[in-house]
């Protein structure tokens, strides 16, 4: 094989070795997120990692939870690995999926060094297909 086809070749691997969970966005989900039914809607318990070459500061209130149509649901999200009462869960029903409480800080923002981690908690209502987190639109699996 020549230089010039290697060289080809080795973009290929690159651009295309970026797809899949996440695709070339800057956030990717780190392994698969867990899921399931809450009263009146769905939890994802998930990982996202920093794929950029840059601290990325993420903001909960700007995940955004969308159906297959691109329409955003009613969500909350919180920078959390689990249960947390302040912030993921609000309580049970319509309160789950309420604004999160005025001066909770806990979980509402994270700055993500490149190839860091950090947990992420969402909850919604409605049939999502994709959590949106910095622009990246992440699949449900």
């Amino acid at each position: 094989m020549s230089g010039r086809l290697v060289c080809v070749l080795a973009v290929i691997v690159v651009l295309v070795g970026g797809a899949g969970c996440g695709g070339g966005a800057s956030v990717a989900w780190k392994g698969h997120p867990r899921s399931g039914p809450v009263e009146g809607g769905q939890m994802l318990f998930g990982t996202v990692l920093n794929r950029s070459g840059r601290v990325l500061s993420l903001r909960a209130a700007d995940v955004r939870v969308l159906d297959r149509s691109g329409r955003a649901l009613s969500a909350a999200a919180a920078f959390a690995g689990g249960y947390n009462a302040g912030i993921a869960l609000r309580g049970f029903g319509t309160e789950m999926f309420a604004a999160a409480a005025v001066g909770t800080s806990d979980g509402a923002k994270v700055a993500l060094a490149p190839g860091a981690t950090a947990p992420l908690s969402v909850s919604w209502q409605g049939e999502a297909a994709v959590v949106e987190v910095a622009g990246a639109r992440l699949t449900l699996h």
